[in-house]
């Protein structure tokens, strides 16, 4: 089977998108590499204000309740939720039922970033 990698795209037609990315450490610290190179990510640390108004809220192994207060501090914002690639269905369900717009059991970036780009994409239409 061949795959066939695309060129990143742009934003075209769409506004400045920016996305909160709440992880721990470095995880997912190349996840601009793999958006369009006009997003903005800005990693939140407890050091930092939160963005107050960002498109897109990225979540790294949440509970139900952070993905609740999520939903309530961004209530215009595109919630993901990446989970374990080896979560049961039952945290998958926890997640989506607390308010997450889309969860993703991965590990790897660019699968991050294809959902993120997708959340968009939706938010669009």
């Amino acid at each position: 089977m061949d795959i066939l990698t695309l060129p990143q795209r742009s934003a075209s037609g769409l506004d400045h998108v920016t996305v909160l990315l709440v992880a721990g450490g470095t995880r997912f610290a190349d996840l601009t590499r793999f958006l369009p190179q006009d997003w903005t990510v800005v990693r939140h640390t407890t050091h930092e204000p939160v963005v107050r108004d960002p498109d897109i809220v990225v979540l790294d192994d949440p509970g139900p309740r952070a993905v609740s207060a999520a939903c309530l501090r961004h209530p215009a914002s595109a919630i993901v939720v990446v989970l374990s690639p080896y979560s049961d269905h039952h945290e998958v369900v926890d997640v989506l039922e607390a308010g997450a717009d889309a969860c993703v059991r991965s590990n790897t970036t660019a699968v991050v970033a294809a959902h993120v780009e997708a959340c968009r994409r939706r938010q669009a239409a």
